[in-house]
């Protein structure tokens, strides 16, 4: 709500001038934004200026432990309930001093907006409200725990986010109460997910999603939180933790690349590319589709390393398995059986759009060359391919018949396509 609206509403408010005379602090709030404090509330809450409070969310000043209650107090103001009865609370001063206050609140329409007005009295110690030893305990809990405690409410704006956001998002609190949770997803479709879950199971426990840290990188974090629901069973909000698993899933994702990798070529390795070749065969038997294997093995390798080194074959090895990446599809299967031999899926393809990929590898191979210490060298490959079949299981019976396509090559003198069928 911009300045000029929010100064219509209150030369629009008749009591304004009596309630600046009242000594019992009030505020005004417009979706539990702040719109107008009086200095009696200033002073409750140890400020100096009213103005530091304008705009906030009024929800921020409440402790944790009376967070859900009240904001549940605010959810239910309606015309038929315009005004709650005085209720115990615990709020922060500006000084983080804890005071214990009796508040209630009304419902009122101003120049067409609806508005909260909000009034509260401190109780002093002489009226036996003390600050007990649990909540200073409470206190140091939620200032000091790794995890990102947070509360959303109905329309999922966070009301509540505890200290660690800073070290986890590098926001504090106050930066982003009121804002959408929705906002700080690196997909927002996944907070609405995480909504669903909760409205639909009550609760998710270590539900992963990436979050946008302040700075921009993403950090991956689990989430565990339930739903928030009035006594009438009226869905309030949300409250939870979060906390940072950005290190474990980096490692996750180490061990599985080096479990699946090949750490040379950057292509599957043996057992990766077998195990997507088995689960394909199985598809096949369930969904026919036309789906090839090619087995290539680069001609003239080993003379390449015994004269120039493994270094220089690497290399060789890295050039060959780039000009295949360039021009396969994104559905094609790439993997390194072993040394300087390779296999392609191809699928949902046919035998003469399979033949013409390679053709174009072969072409590419043709053009190039390769400076190793002062010689030009030319690479080239043999290549033997078979349309795969549901009877593929295991799949070393569709790897023999490939392998024999390419013994044929080899034994024509390589740098060529051969197919076998049975």
């Amino acid at each position: 709500m911009d300045a000029l609206t929010i100064q219509e509403i209150l030369n629009s408010f008749p009591a304004l001038a009596l309630l600046q005379q009242h000594p019992v602090p009030h505020a005004l709030t417009h979706n539990r934004k702040l719109l107008f404090v009086k200095k009696s509330a200033v002073k409750l809450f140890e400020g100096d200026n009213p103005d530091y409070f304008l705009g906030k969310d009024i929800t921020s000043f409440i402790h944790p432990l009376d967070h859900g209650r009240i904001l549940n107090r605010f959810e239910i103001l309606n015309d038929e309930n315009p005004k709650n009865s005085p209720t115990e609370a615990r709020v922060y001063a500006l000084n983080g001093k804890i005071k214990h206050i009796i508040s209630v609140s009304s419902l009122l329409e101003i120049a067409g907006h609806p508005l909260v007005m909000a009034a509260a009295t401190e109780l002093s110690e002489e009226m036996g409200y003390e600050i007990s030893q649990s909540e200073q305990n409470f206190q140091r809990l939620f200032e000091n725990m790794l995890d990102v405690f947070y509360r959303t409410d109905s329309e999922q704006n966070l009301t509540l986010v505890g200290p660690a956001a800073l070290s986890v998002l590098g926001y504090l609190p106050e930066e982003v109460i009121g804002l959408p949770a929705s906002g700080f997803y690196f997909d927002p479709q996944a907070r609405a997910n995480i909504v669903t879950a909760i409205k639909k199971h009550g609760k998710i426990q270590n539900f992963p999603a990436r979050l946008k840290h302040k700075d921009g990188h993403i950090v991956n974090v689990e989430i565990t939180s339930s739903a928030i629901y009035s006594d009438d069973k009226q869905f309030l909000g949300m409250e939870g933790l979060f906390r940072d698993v950005s290190e474990q899933v980096s490692i996750k994702e180490k061990l599985h690349r080096l479990a699946t990798i090949d750490e040379l070529t950057g292509i599957l390795n043996r057992r990766a590319f077998l195990e997507k070749a088995n689960h394909l065969i199985k598809q096949l038997r369930r969904h026919s589709e036309c789906s090839l294997l090619a087995v290539i093995d680069l001609d003239k390798f080993k003379p390449i390393n015994d004269r120039y080194g493994h270094l220089s074959g690497d290399r060789v090895l890295k050039i060959f398995v780039s000009l295949f990446k360039e021009t396969l599809r994104e559905t094609d299967v790439f993997g390194r059986l072993g040394g300087d031999e390779f296999a392609i899926i191809f699928r949902k393809c046919t035998m003469s759009e399979g033949l013409e990929i390679l053709q174009r590898i072969q072409e590419k191979m043709q053009k190039i060359s390769i400076r190793l210490s002062d010689n030009e060298v030319s690479i080239s490959a043999s290549i033997g391919l078979t349309e795969l079949r549901e009877e593929d299981l295991p799949f070393s019976l569709a790897l023999a018949r490939a392998d024999r396509a390419l013994y044929q090559v080899k034994q024509n003198g390589g740098a060529h396509v051969a197919m076998l069928s049975s």
